[in-house]
């Protein structure tokens, strides 16, 4: 039985995690035994503050130690249910959603396939992903939660780039009924292709402005206002005799 597009995923980001999480472990149990080995002759334990201190750090040592088992127990196990790395901004059923999603990807119905950075040709990609599909926009971490935003309830998405003192260089927005998302990057040009591709069906709002300045406009109108900033997202709509995109599906 082939998996799922979600337990790929699932199962991809768990390799990941298994080898980040066992070399964690190695250098930890390294750690331990050098400063063990160092220190064994020169701890004075009739000394209070001393032995205060090593409480703390052997406490502090535990948790490290209970956290990293337990990302890697958790590493471990299956990927068959691929509803598990879901992360929902809205009300729905996981497992409904990520049979919807496997079942759109398992036709090729994938409208936008891209990654957050940019690769040189021959160098295989990796990290955070966006995806596109007739229900969903689904944005892949890279460490295996998978975030399906329902199409529909997209207003707008742009690249945006960071100014002076801004701690990104570009990123890309997802402007939604819950919340704003986004997926930061290094490559300016790259995020704006990737926007170029989604606005084929998702529309582009505010194509007649400068992104530079009305993204960073809307960002701050979607905090402090959200009536206003979907009012002006309709007006511009209508204006512009936008819909569902260029293309619809």
């Amino acid at each position: 039985m082939n998996k799922g597009f979600l337990a790929q995923q699932s199962e991809q980001a768990n390799q990941k995690n298994r080898k980040l999480f066992s070399g964690l472990l190695i250098v930890y149990v390294a750690i331990i035994a050098v400063v063990g080995f160092a220190v064994r002759d020169s701890v004075d334990f009739s000394d209070y503050t001393t032995v205060k201190v090593l409480v703390s750090v052997a406490v502090l040592s535990a948790v490290m130690l209970v956290s990293v088992i337990f990302g890697l127990i958790r590493s471990g196990r299956a990927a068959a249910d691929g509803s598990r790395s879901l992360v929902l901004l809205f009300p729905e059923v996981k497992r409904a959603v990520a049979e919807r999603i496997d079942r759109e990807i398992a036709e090729g119905k994938i409208l936008v396939d891209e990654y957050v950075d940019a690769f040189p040709e021959g160098k295989k990609p990796h990290g955070e992903r966006v995806i596109l599909i007739p229900s969903y926009l689904l944005l892949i971490n890279g460490m295996g939660a998978v975030t399906a935003v329902p199409r529909e309830k997209i207003y707008w998405v742009c690249a945006q780039a960071g100014r002076t003192g801004s701690s990104f260089i570009v990123r890309l927005m997802i402007f939604n009924e819950k919340k704003t998302l986004y997926m930061e990057g290094a490559d300016v040009g790259h995020l704006q292709a990737v926007a170029d591709k989604l606005y084929q069906y998702i529309p582009n709002v505010f194509r007649d402005y400068d992104v530079d300045k009305i993204s960073y406009d809307m960002d701050r109108l979607f905090d402090k206002n959200r009536e206003e900033f979907i009012r002006i997202c309709e007006e511009e709509k209508k204006r512009n005799g936008l819909s569902g995109g260029r293309n619809h599906v």
